[in-house]
């Protein structure tokens, strides 16, 4: 993933300090999860599109990284994310970048068969801002498998997620828009 060097020095001394546990959870193969080589289109809500852009500007973080890093906290967890940052491994993995991969990726979710989708999205608007971003191909199967676990469209699921964590799940357009309480 494309991280600047300068937050990624930042990262390091973490796990040095104090390290996570590695043994709460099977063992899990992250290999790849450092090669962005899809692609996913997202069509946002103005409220969203304006709420990521402040987000993204304050933490000094472009729309690709910050988004990877929520699908992939969502996918895999918090902890897992941070250790993976820690160990400079999955998503943070410093390695030489490997070729791309054609092969299709196994989901490393769980079996469990109920979605996980909080449906409906509050209504914000039309869906007017297009945002494409470049992931890991395996975090997107992973997202992929999510969604049809839902019966909704990736976008539309994805589209979802980050207005579910921009907003929370219980706002409606008033709120959002400062019409009226």
């Amino acid at each position: 993933m494309r991280i600047a060097r300068e937050i990624m020095a930042h990262w390091g001394p973490s796990a040095t300090d104090v390290a996570l546990s590695a043994d709460l959870i099977p063992r899990r193969d992250y290999a790849g999860l450092n090669v962005q080589d899809d692609q996913l289109r997202i069509w946002l809500p103005d409220p969203a599109k304006i709420a990521l852009v402040e987000i993204c500007n304050r933490l000094g973080m472009s729309f690709t990284v910050y988004l990877t890093e929520l699908f992939a906290t969502y996918l895999y967890g918090v902890h897992e994310v941070m250790r993976m940052r820690d160990q400079q491994t999955g998503l943070y993995d410093t390695d030489e970048l490997q070729l791309l991969n054609t092969e299709t990726y196994e989901s490393s979710q769980s079996t469990d068969d109920s979605p996980a989708f909080d449906e409906p999205v509050p209504e914000m608007g039309k869906n007017i801002f297009a945002l494409k971003i470049f992931l890991p191909a395996k975090l997107k199967f992973d997202l992929q498998h999510r969604a049809d676990k839902a019966n909704t469209p990736l976008g539309k699921f994805a589209r979802a997620m980050i207005c579910a964590h921009l907003f929370g799940r219980d706002v409606g357009p008033n709120f959002l828009l400062a019409t009226n309480p």
